[in-house]
Order: structure tokens, then C-alpha cells, then sequence
């Protein structure tokens, strides 16, 4: 009697494993003018690659299209978890061909889609230091966009990582 219901739940759990929900990404391009329009939350962390340490950190985001220039800017300012602030404004202009050119704080970033993800690849300075970003944003559902970024020191020293959630307002 046990073995026949475990061998019941083995299937069941089998099953359940076994069924791959879809992805929400994978069915829709991330188009950068739509979802970054307005004000947007966002929370994650940045983890130190060197001693695993995480810091946390909270932007509000505000997104402006200019529809007769084809330029989106979104203006972040970020609040660690220490108390630290920043702020960073992002340019992208969209070109004819459905394509993007992008600076962050006058910073030229490579931008090229990837399976409905935009990927971006900028260095930026911190503390005189050059730092090596490659951000991939992809939807997860209608209102989130999941932001996950390698950072590198010379391209190939790992420095750390970060996760950030960004969530349309009333979400």
C-alpha cells in the first residue's frame, strides 16, 4: 500500500517536473519606450564577486519619450542600502530600423537584442575606475522587467553582479 502511493506521488511529482510553464519573455520583445515611460520602481542588490557580499539599492526611475526625435530618457536616482545616493540618465535614440543607440551619463553603450532581451555594454567609472557592464532587461510579465548585469574589471577580472526588479507603477 505505501509503495504503491509513493510510486503515485513519484509520477505526480514526475509530471509537475516534467511540464515547462512558458516564458513570458520568450513571447515578447522587450521595446524600450513602451515599458520605461513614466515613473518606475525599482529593488535588487549588487554582489561583490570577491567577498559575497551584497548591498542593496532602490530606484525611481522616470522615463520620457519624445516621439518626433525618437529619444527615450530615463532619469534614475538610486539610493543604497548604506544611505549612498546616485543618479544616472540613460539616452536611447531609436533608429529607423527598430535599433538603439544609447549613453549613460555621456557614456556610448553597445545595445543589440538577444530572444526579446535588449542587452546593453557600457563601461562606466567609479572612483576612477573603469568598470566593464553587460545589463541584460527582459520582461517577466507586463509590469517587471528583470535587469541582471555582470561587472568586470578589464573585461575578465569578475567584480560583481547585480539584480534589479523594475516594476511599472501599480505593481
Amino acid at each position: 500500500m505505501m509503495s504503491s502511493l509513493m510510486t503515485r506521488s513519484l509520477i505526480v511529482l514526475s509530471a509537475l517536473f516534467a511540464f515547462t510553464f512558458p516564458s513570458y519573455a520568450k513571447d515578447k520583445d522587450l521595446v524600450l519606450e513602451q515599458f520605461l515611460r513614466g515613473t518606475l520602481h525599482a529593488e535588487g542588490q549588487f554582489r561583490n564577486s570577491w567577498t559575497g557580499q551584497e548591498r542593496g539599492l532602490k530606484v525611481v526611475m522616470r522615463g520620457t519619450w519624445d516621439n518626433a526625435q525618437r529619444i527615450l530618457t530615463l532619469d534614475e536616482d538610486i539610493t543604497y542600502a548604506d544611505g549612498e545616493k546616485g543618479k544616472v540618465v540613460w539616452v536611447f535614440t531609436k533608429n529607423e530600423d527598430g535599433s538603439y543607440q544609447a549613453t549613460r551619463n555621456g557614456v556610448a553603450a553597445t545595445v543589440s537584442k538577444d530572444q526579446g532581451a535588449v542587452i546593453l555594454r557600457y563601461t562606466a567609472s567609479f572612483g576612477g575606475v573603469g568598470l566593464d557592464f553587460v545589463d541584460r532587461l527582459e520582461l517577466t510579465d507586463e509590469k517587471t522587467v528583470l535587469n541582471t548585469a555582470t561587472v568586470n574589471f578589464l573585461g575578465f577580472i569578475p567584480v560583481g553582479s547585480v539584480t534589479l526588479t523594475i516594476h511599472k507603477n501599480g505593481h
